[in-house]
Formats: C-alpha cells, structure tokens, sequence
C-alpha cells in the first residue's frame, strides 16, 4: 500500500527504521490471521502497558507481544501477566526460541506457528 521498493527492505532506510515496528506487526497479524485467529485484540492498561495481541484458544486467553527488534523489554506483558496469570505469555521477536516457565519466545520467521503450539 506504502508503494516502496523491496530495496528498503533489503537496504533499510529512515523510513523503514521508523516505521519497522508497524510492519512487523502487521506481518505477525496476517501469521495469525492465515494460522485461524479470525478476530484479533489488543490489551492496554490505564496509561503503562499495551500487548500487541491477545488471542483466544479454547477457554484460555494468551497474550502475544511483538517486537521488531532485540529489546529485552518486557514491563507491558509482565503487566498483563500479573493482573491476568495467564499460563503462557508470547513474545514474536527476531530472537530464537526460547521457553523460560510460562514466557515463550517465538522467532518471527515461526509466528504461523504460535496458535498449534499454545495447547
């Protein structure tokens, strides 16, 4: 829709490193969209947290933050953790995959995989 070259991609830009978080979002709700999650949420807090995406399976609720780059960031999933205990929290990052207890990291490339891999 933005009508650019694939060259941004390749060869990044200001354009492309401002507006990266946007496309990587959008590139992880068409994953889940294609993966079955028909209707997609999001969560905020009152002013200090939001998740990208909350997606339900079954009866369970899981919350899914994306980040387009290596921020070990985690204060809004943590939030929403703490006020809901979830049994898992998803981060979709260019990270590898990474399971520490209830906190799953799935690397972008894999985000079609997030909704098989919840249950």
């Amino acid at each position: 829709m933005l009508n650019i070259s694939s060259d941004i991609i390749i060869k990044p830009n200001k354009l492309f490193i401002e507006y990266n978080g946007a496309f990587i979002e959008n590139f992880v709700a068409l994953e889940l969209i294609r993966s079955g999650n028909t209707q997609l949420y999001y969560w905020t807090s009152k002013s200090d947290a939001e998740v990208d995406f909350v997606i339900q399976l079954q009866n369970n609720i899981y919350p899914v933050e994306v980040k387009s780059g290596s921020s070990r960031n985690l204060k809004s999933i943590r939030s929403y953790a703490e006020k809901y205990t979830p049994s898992h929290i998803f981060r979709v990052s260019p990270r590898n995959f990474f399971v520490d207890k209830e906190f799953i990291d799935i690397p972008l490339y894999a985000a079609f995989l997030l909704r098989d891999n919840i249950i």
